[in-house]
């Protein structure tokens, strides 16, 4: 679970969590402009130097129709096949399936379990209920000293 949970009994945050998660899937997560032209542009740019060294071979003066060759070579190159096949890795999020998700409130006792893909409960906050739990808990700890 990401973000902290709340116990629906008496709203407070004192929580343990004890989960189970059967599996995991991969959510693809998009790439950015800004990565996609790094990306673009650092493959064009190796097409371009490569295009540059084989002028130089076989001395031939291509001039601007060499950069836009390496602009439209590394675009058709830069499919979405290739693309995925190098960089998807990166790009993946892990999201776990069939997770169960046990919880205990330590201020007023309450167990609930939560499953991914289901809603979250109702949270109803009794704040009575919170200063009883924290004073028991604050009594436990100065006891224990």
């Amino acid at each position: 679970m990401s973000e902290h949970a709340q116990c629906p009994n008496c709203g407070g945050y004192k929580i343990t969590t004890r989960s189970k998660i059967k599996g995991y899937t991969f959510a693809r997560r998009p790439m950015g402009s800004r990565m996609y032209a790094l990306h673009l542009a650092a493959f064009s740019g190796l097409l371009l130097l490569l295009i540059l060294q084989l002028m130089y071979i076989f001395r031939v003066n291509l001039g601007p129709a060499a950069v836009v060759t390496a602009v439209f070579a590394g675009l058709i190159l830069w499919s979405r096949s290739v693309r995925s096949r190098l960089f998807e890795r990166k790009y993946l999020d892990r999201v776990p399936v069939n997770a169960v998700y046990r919880h205990h409130c330590e201020l007023c006792g309450y167990d609930w379990v939560w499953r991914t893909g289901a809603p979250k409960p109702d949270i109803h906050v009794r704040p009575q209920l919170v200063m009883q739990g924290a004073e028991r808990l604050w009594g436990k700890s100065r006891r224990s000293r």
